[in-house]
């Protein structure tokens, strides 16, 4: 079998059933590979095939390196026990992600103008609705899909992605639909999407709770997004907490995962690496026994078991970037700089949200 990963250590499912580009209009195997330069998605195919590793999907290979999951291993195992094996020979789009449009209501600390309309606004900065992406999405042929991913911009902000799915229900129904959503705000229209569609996945981008919260994801409203969080439990099919863990977040790990299992045990961590200031070399080496007390509270939290993998791997990752002697007092001072220009156009200053974080960064 082509696509068994303990025999073969390159291959992935993906190259032969997925399609995806970003918001700029850049193609790679999948979102969290690099993008593609020279080659093609049949040369990744090939080198697959044989067994050799792609440079584009580098991420996977080090993640499994570190600690033995990998987005390659989850995502190829869980689409052939869903869907069988595809046909290697001839490869058709059954998993799209096509994101085309920027638009979106809030500025999160460590996103950018290319993925929020809101930061295009605060830079003076403008960049449009790729077009061509947009052409390409709407064009797929709905009936061969088995699932389909919503990025942003902020999905529940995008009036297209609101329309493609009403047409996707009519002719599709049982297609299966994730949405990436910072659930600020939901219309009635979108809540009818959450309870129509029977297989719908919603992933729920939350870094802090309450004040940090919104300090991090800006301007959320925590009471709203609460009863938003309140609402998509009780009516989609399966719902998950996704953490971005930055320096800015990470010494409240604990009491976050700790909220979000209120409402579930399948909360999912992702580690940032760009941009790098937000990342645990910014820290000075006498700040981070808190953030490493706070990771190490984790390492026993019980959560769902197709999260546990990723879960307990990441947190022995992020146990090992603060415990590395590697502090740059660079990044450091660019992060300061940041944050002072960032706190300059918004109402919440990080000196009355957290004082922690307040006394390394100054």
């Amino acid at each position: 079998m082509p696509f068994n990963t303990k025999q073969n250590k390159s291959i992935c499912i993906l190259p032969w059933i997925h399609k995806y580009r970003s918001v700029g209009g850049h193609e790679s195997p999948c979102c969290i590979a690099e993008n593609f330069q020279n080659e093609t998605m049949q040369d990744i195919r090939t080198q697959m095939l044989s067994d050799k590793k792609p440079k584009v999907c580098d991420i996977c290979y080090k993640s499994e390196s570190n600690g033995g999951w990998s987005r390659r291993l989850e995502e190829t195992t869980k689409w052939i026990s869903k869907h069988g094996a595809p046909d290697i020979d001839k490869p058709k789009i059954q998993y799209l992600d096509i994101r085309f449009d920027p638009t979106c209501n809030m500025k999160c600390k460590t996103c950018n103008p290319g993925s929020s309309t809101l930061w295009q606004k605060e830079k003076g900065v403008h960049y449009p609705v790729n077009q061509d992406s947009y052409e390409e999405f709407s064009k797929i042929d709905k009936t061969n899909l088995k699932q389909v991913y919503l990025a942003g911009g902020e999905p529940t902000f995008i009036k297209k992605y609101l329309d493609f799915l009403n047409d996707l229900y009519e002719c599709n129904p049982e297609c299966e639909v994730v949405i990436n959503s910072n659930l600020k705000s939901l219309s009635n229209e979108w809540k009818n999407v959450f309870v129509k569609f029977k297989n719908l996945s919603l992933i729920c981008s939350c870094d802090a709770t309450d004040q940090l919260g919104t300090y991090i994801r800006y301007p959320l409203n925590w009471e709203t997004f609460e009863k938003n969080v309140q609402f998509a439990v009780k009516n989609v099919n399966h719902f998950e907490f996704n953490m971005v863990c930055s320096n800015l977040n990470t010494h409240k790990i604990f009491e976050t995962c700790n909220w979000m299992s209120k409402y579930t045990k399948n909360i999912g961590l992702e580690i940032l690496s760009k941009p790098e200031i937000f990342s645990a070399k910014s820290v000075p080496k006498n700040f981070r026994q808190v953030y490493i007390e706070s990771i190490q509270k984790l390492l026993k939290f019980p959560v769902s078991i197709h999260k546990y993998a990723k879960f307990r791997n990441n947190i022995n990752y992020l146990i090992k970037l603060y415990s590395q002697d590697n502090y740059d007092s660079n990044l450091h001072a660019n992060l300061f700089e940041e944050i002072k220009e960032q706190d300059s156009h918004r109402n919440l200053k990080l000196k009355d949200v957290d004082s922690f974080l307040y006394n390394w960064i100054k």
